[in-house]
């Protein structure tokens, strides 16, 4: 937490609604009380499937004034434990980074730092079996937020449950707060 500055990255691939996902953590952060938040998209070239980033600063005493990428996150989520196999991903991981992985697996540890904790929870079984699904895949944006909540208690539920019905109308939120809630129950610590 650089200066009061919580920075989290999302790493994904196109197509996972990482994006999304950056938009409504400071959404749901600004509904919290944080005093400032700020999302920002990397938006390129990129096709579905290719990896992607996306950040999310939020700050709960004072403005936040820079408006450049993440470079050493405080918490990341990371959609799909394949993106640890790239080197740019796995050294933006820093000693203290929290990690929230999508995962249905144990994760291999080897070539992250030692003093981290890694917290895991199955977003893709939950869109799965709730058909929170698109033509790419699993809708995995809300599950791993709902899981954040939980480790951070930065938001809870209910403001979620608000920014959701807000953002993509009634008849969408028994859907996404299901999955929400699921993986909010469902998150696990893998590592500390």
């Amino acid at each position: 937490m650089a200066n009061g500055i919580i920075e989290i990255s999302f790493a994904a691939r196109g197509g996972q609604t990482a994006v999304t996902a950056s938009q409504l953590l400071a959404q749901f952060a600004f509904d919290k009380g944080f005093i400032d938040v700020i999302a920002i998209p990397i938006i390129g070239a990129e096709r579905r499937g290719a990896p992607i980033w996306a950040f999310t600063k939020i700050s709960k005493n004072k403005p936040i004034k820079t408006y450049d990428s993440v470079v050493n996150p405080d918490y990341m989520l990371i959609f799909d434990t394949s993106l640890l196999n790239i080197p740019r991903i796995r050294d933006s991981i820093r000693e203290s980074t929290i990690l929230l992985i999508n995962s249905d697996k144990s994760i291999d540890t080897t070539y992250l730092p030692n003093n981290i904790k890694i917290y895991s929870v199955d977003a893709t079984k939950i869109c799965i079996e709730s058909n929170l699904m698109l033509s790419s895949g699993p809708i995995l944006n809300i599950p791993m937020l709902g899981a954040f909540g939980k480790i951070t208690g930065f938001y809870d539920l209910e403001i979620m449950k608000n920014i959701i019905k807000e953002e993509f109308g009634e008849k969408r939120l028994p859907k996404n707060m299901k999955v929400a809630e699921e993986a909010f129950n469902s998150v696990k610590e893998v590592k500390s």
